[in-house]
């Protein structure tokens, strides 16, 4: 917001400054316009009072010299040049500002520890049972040596002590004295060549090696070896050729056609910049509160005390029904079949 805000009082100091100068340069060309016209008029006035004067009075100043009162007229011609003109732009400016991240209170520290882990091997490792180990305990090992005794050395009673002191020591120089400084320079040391001198020149000759009988020495004799002819091998050439597929109609076809695209070129333009600004944030503590009571008061409290409930459920009970028999000697077989399916 402060960036535009600048911008903009710049831009308009700049501009009331031009239009300052402009007005100034227009009135001082006005003034020179109207101090030229006065001039002109002025001198024809003059020029012509003067030759009036001197056609008048000829015969009367015929002694005297003729007066000629040149005018110089001073025109100015416009001429075209440079106007610088502010043109105001914006300018990006970065301003940095201070990014809270935030970061959870306590937050999780990762340390890594080192954990032993079991391998399981699946091949038997003999371990011999029980395995001697040894241990290095340090002890103490005393050595006889006679006891202490006591040595005499003579220091002579008072002894001299040295002490060296320094002390200037004068060494006659002469004056001037010559200084020696080598300077390497070529020495030329002629070496002994015998003219003509003697080449040595190897030349190979034939050495004769005795040996005591012949012995037999195997040479490689040629064997017959196939060699591959050629021969006839046909080989398939696919020709192209073209294949008719029953189409039912003429479909359509997309083609890809140019269409105008509007490409968003940037240009500068003011832009908002959101910046976190810190405030307070009321947050409800939960805390305890003591509330004075004048005295004890009974408190009730529901007990839950089991109690038993009757629940109704059935009992078989033993009846008795009586059961009729009559006792007839002579009866039908019919009767008999239905009690006997009543029973």
């Amino acid at each position: 917001i402060i960036v535009p805000c600048c911008l903009a009082l710049f831009v308009a100091l700049v501009t009331c400054e031009g239009d300052v100068k402009a007005d100034s340069k227009a009135e001082e060309t006005q003034v020179e316009a109207k101090e030229s016209q006065n001039l002109e008029k002025r001198g024809l006035h003059s020029s012509f009072g003067d030759f009036g004067h001197d056609f008048g009075g000829h015969d009367e100043h015929h002694h005297h010299h003729e007066h000629i009162k040149t005018v110089t007229i001073e025109k100015k011609i416009p001429v075209p040049y440079t106007v610088e003109k502010h043109v105001p732009y914006t300018v990006e400016k970065k301003v940095p500002y201070e990014v809270k991240v935030p970061i959870p209170q306590p937050y999780v520290v990762e340390k890594k520890v080192p954990v032993h882990y079991k391998e399981v091997v699946k091949y038997p490792v003999h371990v011999p049972a029980p395995y001697t180990v040894e241990k290095k305990v340090p002890y103490e090992v005393k050595y006889p040596v006679d006891k202490p005794y006591e040595v005499k050395v003579h220091v002579p009673q008072p002894y001299t002590v040295e002490k060296k002191v320094p002390y200037e020591v004068k060494v006659p120089v002469p004056v001037p004295y010559t200084v020696e400084k080598k300077v390497p320079y070529e020495v030329k040391v002629e070496v002994p060549v015998p003219k003509p001198y003697t080449v040595i020149k190897k030349v190979p000759y034939e050495v004769k090696v005795p040996v005591d009988k012949p012995y037999k020495v195997e040479v490689p004799k040629p064997y017959p070896v196939e060699v591959p002819k050629p021969y006839p091998v046909v080989v398939e050439k696919k020709v192209p050729y073209e294949v008719k597929v029953p189409v039912d109609k003429p479909y359509k076809v997309e083609v890809p056609k140019p269409y105008k695209v509007e490409v968003k070129v940037p240009y500068p333009a003011p832009y908002t910049v959101e910046k976190k600004v810190p405030y307070t944030v009321e947050k409800p503590i939960p805390y305890e509160v003591k509330v004075p009571i004048d005295k004890p008061y009974p408190v009730y409290k529901e007990v839950k005390v089991p109690v038993e409930k009757e629940v109704p459920y059935p009992v078989k009970v033993p009846y008795h029904v009586p059961v009729h028999v009559h006792k007839e000697e002579h009866h039908d077989h019919s009767y008999e079949h239905h009690e006997h399916d009543l029973h």
